[in-house]
């Protein structure tokens, strides 16, 4: 029973963590939205699977590196620069010209899709402590009656498919919404993404900044 409960639990938990809007988020809705849905695929395979990887790193030995805070500055300037620059060129390829049209398709290929979901989601490490955060949690609440690895997988197993399942229920609401959207509401739309990445570039940078100022790197 405890275990129906804890893949419940975990289920949920992932699920509603998904929910805030992130640079992630953005470049999934873009492409659903202008009709890649297999590279809005791609883009969330690439989260979830660097969001797990960092599950498994903070339940099975802590990297100890990535809790110093110069570090995880560091990986926050990455993101930063990662983001202003598919900011920008979002702002770019909103462009309704048709050899911007060709460039965005390049863009949103695939692989490319698959890598910049897995970058987004990998310049963010502060998410191992999300991970231990919830399953103390449950722990806390008698769900776990301990830390077995066996519990600690089924916690991270199931909490990833409940980020999946948002994640990809969101992905084919847009597809479809997508399909009802004139080229003048998609160019405006993308825009809007444009600047949303951005403004996430800022603050990441920001941040970055300030460690950086105070630690006179």
């Amino acid at each position: 029973m405890k275990l129906i409960l804890l893949i419940v639990v975990s289920y949920i938990i992932g699920f509603f963590t998904a929910i805030p809007i992130g640079a992630t988020q953005v470049e999934m809705a873009k492409r659903s939205i202008s009709g890649y849905f297999k590279e809005a695929m791609m883009v969330i395979t690439g989260s979830v699977a660097s969001d797990m990887i960092y599950g498994f790193i903070a339940m099975f030995g802590i990297a100890p590196f990535l809790k110093d805070e110069k570090v995880e500055a560091f990986f926050w300037f990455v993101g930063g620069i990662i983001l202003i620059i598919l900011g920008v060129f979002t702002l770019i390829y909103s462009d309704k010209s048709s050899s911007n049209n060709t460039k965005k398709a390049t863009l949103f290929k695939s692989n490319t899709s698959l890598f910049i979901g897995f970058s987004l989601a990998a310049t963010n490490p502060p998410i191992i402590f999300w991970w231990l955060f919830c399953f103390e949690f449950i722990k806390s609440i008698g769900i776990v009656p301990s830390s077995a690895s066996m519990y600690a997988i089924i916690f991270i197993l199931s909490a990833g498919l409940g980020i999946v399942s948002y994640l990809v229920g969101l992905t084919l609401f847009l597809k479809k919404m997508g399909k009802k959207i004139s080229p003048e509401i998609e160019y405006k739309i993308n825009r809007i993404m444009g600047i949303l990445l951005i403004a996430f570039s800022l603050y990441f940078l920001l941040k970055s900044t300030e460690v950086f100022v105070r630690f006179k790197i």
